[in-house]
């Protein structure tokens, strides 16, 4: 091999290494906030927003034993840098009270993910 295949062959090797870490970096965070949801959570909604080339959306709604929102994940974005945010709007709200279209009035993709978080309560 010449040197030039060698760099770059050794270039693709650690951008994929990094990845990798970098991916793990990011689903450690997740599993962490999700954990720190279900802990004291009587039942969960978890829904994702839909979509090929899209940034994905992600929102976990963590319900108590009134059917309120307690707390809430919010993730977005297309690299692994997206970090879990929160959803202060949506606390204290009760469940069958949540609409979409107004916390999102904007954002499509918020609400396809919001209304599947809702659909699919645990």
């Amino acid at each position: 091999m010449n040197p030039t295949t060698t760099t770059l062959l050794t270039l693709a090797i650690l951008a994929w290494l990094a990845q990798i870490a970098l991916g793990y970096w990011q689903i450690s965070r997740f599993n962490r906030a999700y954990t720190t949801l279900a802990r004291d959570s009587a039942f969960l909604g978890v829904g994702r927003s839909v979509g090929r080339f899209a940034p994905k959306i992600l929102i976990i709604l963590a319900l108590d034993e009134e059917q309120r929102v307690r707390d809430s994940i919010l993730m977005q974005g297309l690299t692994i840098f997206a970090a879990p945010k929160k959803l202060p709007q949506l606390h204290g709200i009760k469940y069958s009270d949540i609409d979409p279209a107004a916390v999102f009035p904007q954002q499509k993709r918020h609400q396809q993910a919001l209304a599947s978080a809702l659909a699919r309560k645990d």
